[in-house]
């Protein structure tokens, strides 16, 4: 292994994760019909930083530390996807001059106390960042970079989706409030984030790597209850399908979350589908509430394949036992006639590696066909 102490102490060398391409060749079959068997895929930073005991700052600002740790944890716990995550919501922000906080026990944030738009003269600050000059956007590209080199595969790239991006830079709660009393301002404020700066770093990332095919718009902030299925339908998608059609049809948006809070969950999960990557991603706790039966028959009725999410606090606190059992009913509604994968949700520094384990192996001895 690569480390030592948690430092990475040899460049590795090219190829040394190459054996992750049949993991992306089993998800393109398990997405299709019928696999061998359930892929397992997870978003696993935090974790991966605290099982090698790698301090934060070094994990997040050195790819050349980061990359090959990611690829190394994942292969360990015979995930078949290889992905790196990192703190995607982050680099838009600080390429504009959003000022982050950072703490010892994890990633860093927007500082919440320094908001970039304090007032309507602060849109002119929404211009296009030089993206080579920017050393957060460099340090991305070399992620990606490092991941194609290490696994031969393509990256998947990530930006930080419309909405998403108004609420770091205005404030979460200023940014509702601007929607409901001024709505030209928050209208405005969205087209200049997708028009002057996503849209633009979007082709950049695209232009480097012109073999990936997905570009994710993660979306973490327009969720209920946080944001209403009219917010959502009015203010959260149509940036997303602006940005998408300025790009390319590869962009997508997946990780919404709280469909458990509506009355009319399916409503939000037509929504997930006009802004997703084809395929529906479900997620605890809206799974553990609505139950995987109810995501496998909307799946199968709007005939689309589907992924279903184990939540980060149930792994980080269940005993393996449970761990198990909750894999096991996922896995077995929703493989049923294929056309599913199972994801395991951003895992926190604190989780059991036993749980890590536990949910990928009894992802992968449950009987297909």
């Amino acid at each position: 292994t690569p480390f030592s102490g948690g430092r990475l102490v040899s460049d590795v060398v090219g190829g040394a994760y190459t054996a992750f391409q049949p993991g992306a060749t089993l998800l393109a079959e398990a997405m299709s019909g019928v696999p061998r068997r359930v892929p397992v895929l997870a978003q696993m930073h935090e974790f991966v930083a605290e099982y090698l005991g790698i301090p934060r700052h070094e994990f997040f600002r050195r790819p050349e530390t980061m990359v090959p740790a990611m690829l190394e944890v994942e292969q360990r716990f015979g995930l078949d996807v290889a992905s790196i995550s990192y703190d995607v919501y982050n680099i838009e922000a600080e390429a504009l001059g959003q000022p982050l906080a950072w703490t010892e026990q994890g990633m860093p944030d927007i500082d919440r106390s320094a908001p970039l738009i304090r007032d309507r003269d602060d849109l002119s600050r929404l211009c296009t960042p030089d993206f080579d000059g920017a050393e957060c956007c460099q340090r991305v590209l070399r992620m990606h970079d490092l991941f194609r080199k290490l696994t031969g595969l393509e990256p998947s790239l990530s930006v930080c989706a419309p909405f998403t991006l108004a609420t770091n830079v205005r404030g979460i709660e200023q940014f509702l409030v601007d929607i409901r009393t001024e709505p030209d301002f928050a209208r405005a404020l969205l087209d200049r984030i997708t028009d002057e700066v996503l849209v633009p770093w979007t082709l950049h990332q695209q232009r480097a790597f012109p073999g990936a095919g997905r570009v994710s718009a993660v979306d973490a902030t327009a969720s209920p209850p946080i944001v209403s299925l009219e917010i959502l339908r009015d203010w959260v998608v149509p940036p997303i399908l602006r940005l998408r059609n300025a790009c390319a049809p590869g962009v997508c948006t997946a990780n919404w979350v709280g469909e458990r809070f509506l009355s009319d969950p399916a409503a939000m999960l037509d929504l997930k589908l006009l802004v997703g990557p084809g395929s529906l991603l479900g997620q605890d706790p809206d799974v553990e509430t609505l139950g995987p039966v109810f995501y496998k028959q909307y799946a199968l009725r709007r005939e689309v394949p589907l992924v279903l999410g184990v939540g980060a606090a149930f792994l980080a606190q269940a005993r393996p036992a449970a761990v198990a059992e909750r894999v096991r009913q996922y896995v077995e509604t929703g493989a049923r006639g294929g056309r599913f994968a199972l994801y395991l949700c951003n895992l926190a520094a604190n989780t059991p590696p036993e749980n890590v384990r536990v949910a990928v192996d009894t992802a992968h001895a449950v009987a297909l066909g």
